[in-house]
């Protein structure tokens, strides 16, 4: 049997919808959807500004380890050099002709003037000097390290400037000498700024020890031991880098 009762069911049913319309969420305010997106903005802002900060740090470190391995490399390989040699002076020999800085530089000074080993076959020095670089060159001032000297074999003897071994030739065949830049961007003024102290028995090279360069070095008197230090200039994105050596002669 079926009962009918269509007044109790419409209310009911009212009921039902109204319960229902108030357990629903009624949607986000134009307010808050503004307060969501003006935090929002500010906390990608954050981590942008955040993300940048590191990835310019870490392109500075990139840099200053570079700078800090050129020099190092730099200073390697004169310090293997001077091992090379027979005697370490400051100035040229006046008996000794041809000496040519590299074309377009000025300001020469000579700092290291490597006499060479009696068996490596070499007749003139070896001279490391700081220039101007040339204003067309793409070195950067304002001062560079130029070595003036034979080529290196990949087993440490000297070549003629032809590939040709020197100890392997006769004494006295030609040897070409060249201009190279050893490292770039050194200081043409550091005043009061040396990290090593030499002592006063040792010759100073250009300049005086209150007006050093970024490249000297302190010579003993005999010429057999050398203290070396090169001061790099920073760029827009590094800080300055300094290396020091103390090297002694091992060749007669």
């Amino acid at each position: 049997m079926i009962f009918k009762n269509t007044g109790k069911t419409q209310l009911l049913t009212r009921y039902n919808l109204n319960k229902s319309n108030q357990l629903s969420p009624s949607g986000f305010t134009l307010a808050e959807l503004l307060v969501a997106l003006v935090i929002t903005g500010i906390v990608i802002s954050l981590t942008g500004s955040g993300l940048y900060a590191l990835m310019k740090a870490n392109y500075r470190s990139q840099i200053e380890t570079a700078d800090r391995l050129e020099l190092e490399r730099s200073l390697a390989f004169m310090t293997d050099e001077i091992k090379m040699s027979q005697q370490v002076v400051t100035t040229i020999p006046a008996t000794i002709t041809g000496f040519s800085p590299a074309s377009g530089s000025s300001q020469v000074q000579p700092i290291l003037v490597l006499n060479p080993a009696l068996n490596s076959g070499l007749k003139k020095p070896i001279v490391y000097y700081l220039a101007d670089p040339p204003n067309s060159s793409v070195w950067l001032g304002p001062r560079v390290i130029y070595r003036w000297g034979p080529t290196l074999l990949q087993n440490g003897n000297y070549s003629d400037g032809n590939g040709h071994d020197l100890t392997l030739l006769p004494l006295g065949s030609p040897v070409a000498y060249y201009n190279e830049v050893v490292v770039d961007r050194i200081s043409n003024l550091v005043a009061a700024q040396a990290s090593i102290g030499c002592e006063s028995s040792y010759n100073y090279a250009v300049p005086s020890l209150v007006t050093r360069l970024g490249f000297y070095a302190c010579i003993a008197p005999d010429g057999k031991a050398v203290k070396l230090w090169i001061y790099k200039l920073p760029n827009s994105s590094s800080k300055s880098q300094s290396v020091n050596a103390l090297v002694v002669t091992r060749s007669n």
